[in-house]
């Protein structure tokens, strides 16, 4: 899945290699954490996702194919994991293209903060990724 990040301070385009939904334990509560294998150039580099609840990783599925099936705008808000994510679709010259922007960013009440930035896709990208997620889920859940 090809990506382009971008920061307050630059845009990079980046490859998405791997998806990795690792299942834990925080404060005694069963957890999730998530990370991106991701190619910049030649290099490889890894962005971890704030720990998501089992009901944050539903509501993230949710909203992927939300997103996947062309909604002008959505938005989502993961409490358990302190981010809030907003769509949109890019319009070019009035007409609605198959590219989206995913903003993300903390809650100002969330523990983990970051700076906010945005995610530029296309929708089969976005559905490509849609799939790998919930496969990922499911083996994380069948494995107990």
């Amino acid at each position: 899945m090809n990506i382009e990040l971008a920061t307050a301070s630059e845009t990079a385009p980046l490859e998405i290699l791997d998806l990795q939904v690792l299942a834990g334990t925080s404060s005694g509560k069963s957890s999730l954490s998530l990370r991106l294998l991701l190619r910049k150039d030649r290099k490889t580099t890894q962005l971890h996702v704030p720990t998501l609840s089992w009901f944050d990783a539903n509501q993230l599925q949710r909203f992927a194919q939300d997103l996947a099936h062309f909604p002008e705008n959505c938005q989502i808000t993961l409490l358990d994991a302190g981010v809030r994510l907003t769509a949109s679709v890019r319009g070019l010259a009035e007409r609605w293209s198959a590219s989206r922007s995913i903003r993300i960013e903390p809650l100002p009440s969330s523990t983990n903060q970051f700076a906010a930035f945005t995610v530029h896709t296309s929708t089969q990208d976005i559905k490509m990724s849609i799939g790998k997620l919930n496969n990922r889920l499911w083996e994380v859940f069948t494995r107990g």
